[in-house]
């Protein structure tokens, strides 16, 4: 059973989620990202009341399955980029951890380690962190038109945990990660980095279905069975490789190269922070969700190489650079 920090004992009542019981079936929770006015970032309190609620399920017997789902236009935008953390204000307990573990992979490991499956309920976007957040449950079920991808790797930092390789394989794995483009939720379905991909509308449908046929299951059975799937993974190394990528993640922002997001997000703020790391890409996030929602996802992967809003800002980029020469 995953234990709960001493510094985590009561967080309740939740500021930032929606932690509610199926009202028509206590074995289902759900745990809801709860500030839709901004697509859900992930600050360190929110990831605190999510790593809370999952032990809390994890000790309540009546609860077999936990499904984490976010509120309004979205799954979650990623990491809180607007949040500023003074590291004085830490819990005393992580002074000498390393804050990307405790708040990133311990929140991640809770949901390796917890002895019940969870579910993400992939709607809208899912960024960054929350394209982390979504992988590192058990089952991964996203609306066809959903969009996720790390873009911060194009210009911010490693990502703190690695998942592509473990997932996708190793050439889809460094596409994805080197070049920060988004996927729809058809494609990552397809690829391997969700467990399936269904119509918008059916979405929580299907979550429900799958989630009420997991608690069919004994408890126990669905715990062993997890535990097999994820020691194989470790066998493999995978639980090394996470630690190690969050050092790597650390000495990524030390470049200056990298810095520029930053000074440009406290000089300018954030949105023309995104506009100035994405532009050049031709605003592919939004323009990719756009296109799945109007034109659909059935195309080649990567769908993002298709839209006309990639070529054209590539041309622009390549005139520009070349006229600067």
């Amino acid at each position: 059973m995953v234990q709960m920090p001493p510094d985590m004992v009561n967080r309740t009542p939740y500021q930032n989620i929606i932690y509610e019981k199926d009202p028509e079936d206590a074995r289902l929770v759900r745990i809801t990202l709860n500030r839709p006015d901004d697509v859900n970032p992930l600050s360190y309190p929110m990831l605190m009341d999510i790593r809370h609620a999952l032990v809390s399920a994890e000790r309540d017997t009546e609860v077999k399955v936990v499904i984490i789902k976010g509120a309004g236009r979205g799954f979650s935008a990623g990491y809180d980029l607007e949040a500023s953390y003074d590291v004085q204000e830490l819990s005393p307990l992580i002074a000498r951890q390393d804050h990307i573990k405790y708040y990133h992979h311990d929140v991640w490991f809770t949901i390796w380690n917890l002895q019940k499956p969870v579910i993400a309920q992939v709607h809208g976007y899912a960024m960054a962190g929350a394209s982390e957040l979504m992988t590192w449950c058990d089952f991964t079920i996203m609306a066809d038109d959903a969009v996720t991808g790390y873009p911060p790797a194009r210009a911010m930092s490693v990502p703190d945990t690695i998942y592509w390789p473990w997932l996708c394989g190793l050439k889809k794995a460094k596409y994805l990660c080197m070049t920060g483009d988004p996927i729809t939720g058809k494609e990552a379905a397809e690829i391997g980095l969700a467990t399936m991909s269904v119509p918008a509308d059916k979405l929580e449908e299907t979550v429900t279905m799958v989630a009420k046929r997991l608690a069919m299951i004994p408890s126990e059975l669905l715990f062993f069975n997890k535990f097999a799937c994820n020691k194989s993974m470790e066998i493999m190394g995978m639980r090394v490789a996470v630690e190690i990528n969050g050092q790597l993640h650390d000495y990524s922002h030390t470049y200056p190269a990298v810095q520029e997001f930053g000074k440009m997000n406290r000089e300018k703020g954030l949105r023309a922070a995104l506009e100035w790391r994405d532009g050049k890409f031709g605003n592919d996030l939004r323009a990719l969700r756009k296109t799945a929602q109007e034109k659909g996802t059935d195309f080649t992967f990567p769908q993002v190489l298709s839209m006309p809003e990639v070529s054209e800002a590539l041309q622009k980029y390549e005139a520009e650079r070349k006229a600067g020469s």
